[in-house]
């Protein structure tokens, strides 16, 4: 996605296209929406094509995703995440079952080819928003869907970003979903950002452990996204990100795009859902049925309304400057002694 141009605005990405020329602020919510290329940078649907067959044409009453919703809701782009549960095969079918998906959602897209086009550039998207066709890009949720393949065979099925981790540890480092939330970059993880950065892949840092965000953002030379993650200020969940790391993504030029799960919008939300999977996960149920107990009574919960992120930021006052701001990095290749001093530093 080399030259895409963002503004994160509602956990959106926005790519200006073919705006009039008034000015922005002349615009109402729905003309912002209407002409600007909206883009969703996760979703798990992808599990449901593949694995329960279901046609992504009609209307999905279980789902919060479907083509006529994508449609009805001025979606132009969207993500498909690539997640291969570890509950669902051993380690060493991982990658085979990555590439089941990748397909499942290939034939999805040309079985409604004049719906949905794969994208495999931003000039891809904006000519498929021109054509009134909405794009379809890959994202792969969990180094771990690698083993035992490579990043070049995964970017030629069309993933465009990786996600470090899934909510377990990876080959790349530790997670903020299990016990090595304190483990940093490993070296295996920097020859694979590397490979991913020469290939034109994109780090994904949603559901890394913190160690690992300070060192990825400081080995990372191209900016890197949070796919689906929010703030701390708003729920301290394990994946929401600190005010410290949304301003080191924006100093890296990269972009946060918001998760709109309520759980992660509002702490007393937050604090019902961890409640209810505790409850759940004493009564041994498998993974699907688990997850179907825990959406059961998270539904019972009162609402959060998607304005609460915008009025937390209108009662919070403006902290005051950082009198000692670190210093942009130059954007230059690096030699070996520069990475070898940059994975030296402690992570704050």
């Amino acid at each position: 996605m080399t030259g895409l141009r963002v503004a994160v605005v509602c956990g959106t990405v926005l790519v200006a296209a073919g705006c009039p020329s008034r000015s922005a602020t002349a615009l109402s919510h729905r003309d912002l929406h209407r002409h600007a290329i909206v883009v969703d940078t996760h979703s798990d649907c992808t599990q449901r094509i593949t694995y329960d067959g279901v046609d992504f044409a009609k209307p999905q009453a279980d789902m919060q995703l479907d083509l006529p919703k994508m449609r009805a809701g001025g979606l132009d782009a969207q993500f498909f995440s690539i997640f291969v549960g570890p509950w669902r095969t051993k380690p060493e079918g991982y990658y085979v079952e990555a590439l089941r998906q990748f397909d499942a959602v290939h034939a999805m897209i040309r079985a409604n080819s004049g719906t949905i086009a794969w994208a495999r550039t931003a000039a891809d998207v904006r000519a498929n928003a021109k054509r009134g066709r909405i794009s379809a890009l890959f994202g792969v949720e969990g180094a771990h869907a690698l083993l035992p393949g490579d990043e070049a065979e995964m970017l030629e099925q069309g993933a465009r970003y990786l996600t470090l981790t899934w909510s377990v540890a990876s080959p790349i480092g530790g997670s903020s979903g299990d016990d090595s939330d304190g483990r940093g970059l490993t070296d295996v993880g920097r020859r694979i950002i590397d490979e991913m950065e020469r290939l034109g892949m994109m780090v994904d840092v949603s559901h890394v452990s913190d160690p690992l965000f300070w060192d990825a953002i400081r080995y990372a030379r191209k900016p890197v996204i949070a796919s689906h993650s929010s703030a701390r200020e708003l729920a301290n969940v394990p994946r929401n990100m600190t005010d410290a790391m949304l301003k080191a993504v924006a100093r890296n030029g990269g972009a946060v795009c918001v998760n709109f799960g309520s759980s992660f919008l509002d702490r007393d939300f937050a604090a019902g859902e961890q409640a209810a999977w505790a409850r759940a996960r004493t009564l041994g149920l498998p993974p699907q049925e688990l997850w179907r107990t825990v959406r059961d009574e998270v539904s019972r919960l009162p609402p959060v309304p998607l304005s609460r992120l915008v009025e937390l930021g209108r009662r919070r006052p403006e902290k005051p400057a950082d009198p000692h701001p670190p210093e942009p990095r130059a954007r230059r290749g690096r030699t070996t002694k520069d990475r070898q001093e940059q994975a030296r530093r402690p992570h704050p």
